[in-house]
């Protein structure tokens, strides 16, 4: 019986691989990168926007600390637009339609898990039915449309990215009126918001992962606080070094360089540093705290287990180690055929060198992605006056959007 079931078992591993594999394919074919099967939205193939891309983080592929990403003129927005062009798909596909990490429970599903932290998220910030808030960096719009689930809110999200905002509202459509009716997404750079999120308009603003894609946080920060009402909250998952982090130690640093090449991002600081972004766009700090310490207390999982073993089937097969080098191979075959276009592995490749170094500083406790930072709007805000401010911050860079348009 024992050679029956390992049979059995052998079976069974082989017929997933290829379930998997045909899936990945259908999918790369059909939905995520059509190559010469059909036409991109995006007026640039894959190799040509990975190779601008590039251009934003010089060197970072290599492991060599000599080499940090150098001081960006657009505050990073131009490099996430084509970032967020190229990954998309990828990330639906292993990750689903919240683009961010969270701390898992043994004995819930991936998804869940996810759920669960933006639902606490969301009760940190105090968001409630029929207010009125904003989603600055929202991806696909996973998080947003659960929000509006979750409470009644209605929401306004924001991305750079206009393949995001297709695809959100594509699965919108899809889904009941009520969702429908409370949600609306707008294609924005958050380093200078459109024009119709009207100063003082929102009852508060979130930034779920999103705020790290910018080298200087200040100024998306201040963009909030311009359309929060007074006495309203900004509040913001982020991307963070933890306090153990050591600038001087070089294994830190490549795990740095690896995380903001791989993952889009610019400039990771720590909380301290964090805070004075804050406060130099005009914000009161209330709440500072490390989500995934916070979890790992109640009894759940590091966040960074999504990465390395999964928790469940899904995730074992895509996000983890082993699914994420099963993607690798899948899209190897499938690029090499000219199913998936030229670009393809290249793009898995970059997200490897993300999600290795994240994990790793994960384990050892100098990173985080779940940093939350709850701030207050002043309730004396001058909107004139904080035009000023948001004049002041944004001579320092060149507005990628306006740039392009």
């Amino acid at each position: 019986w024992q050679r029956l079931w390992a049979l059995a078992m052998a079976k069974g591993s082989a017929l997933v691989t290829v379930g998997l594999a045909v899936g990945a394919a259908w999918y790369l074919r059909n939905v995520a990168f059509p190559g010469k099967f059909g036409a991109k939205e995006e007026a640039m193939s894959s190799e040509e926007i990975l190779a601008r891309y590039d251009n934003y983080y010089s060197g970072a592929t290599d492991w060599d600390t000599a080499q940090q990403p150098a001081h960006d003129e657009h505050n990073n927005a131009a490099a996430a637009e084509r970032y967020f062009t190229l990954i998309t798909d990828f990330f639906e596909y292993g990750w689903g339609d919240a683009f961010h990490m969270a701390p898992l429970r043994p004995d819930w599903s991936f998804k869940r898990s996810m759920a669960y932290w933006e639902q606490n998220f969301v009760l940190t910030a105090g968001i409630q039915r029929d207010m009125k808030v904003a989603d600055l960096g929202m991806g696909i719009g996973g998080p947003m449309r659960r929000v509006v689930e979750f409470t009644g809110a209605n929401m306004t999200g924001v991305t750079i990215c206009q393949h995001q905002v297709n695809r959100a509202n594509q699965i919108t459509s899809e889904l009941p009126p009520y969702i429908q009716d409370r949600t609306e997404y707008l294609v924005g750079d958050y380093n200078d918001l459109p024009s119709s999120m009207k100063p003082s308009s929102y009852d508060a603003a979130y930034f779920m992962e999103s705020l790290s894609h910018s080298e200087d946080r200040a100024i998306p920060l201040a963009q909030a606080a311009k359309i929060v009402k007074p006495g309203g909250i900004v509040a913001g998952w982020q991307w963070m070094l933890k306090p153990a982090f050591d600038y001087d130690n070089p294994r830190h640093m490549d795990l740095k360089r690896g995380m903001e090449y791989g993952g889009g991002l610019r400039n990771l600081n720590k909380p301290d540093a964090r805070h004075e972004e804050y406060k130099r766009a005009g914000l009161e700090v209330l709440q500072s705290y490390d989500m995934g310490t916070d979890a790992i207390e109640r009894g759940h999982l590091g966040w960074w287990k999504a990465l390395t073993t999964g928790v469940d089937l899904p995730s074992r097969l895509t996000s983890s180690h082993w699914g994420r080098k099963l993607t690798m191979g899948t899209v190897k075959i499938l690029e090499t055929i000219g199913v998936a276009e030229p670009g393809t592995l290249r793009t898995a490749l970059m997200l490897e060198h993300c999600g290795f170094s994240a994990a790793t500083a994960g384990e050892l406790g100098i990173f985080t992605p779940a940093w939350v930072t709850i701030a207050r709007v002043p309730t004396n805000k001058n909107d004139k006056e904080h035009q000023k401010r948001i004049d002041g911050l944004q001579a320092t860079i060149d507005l990628a959007l306006k740039a392009k348009k």
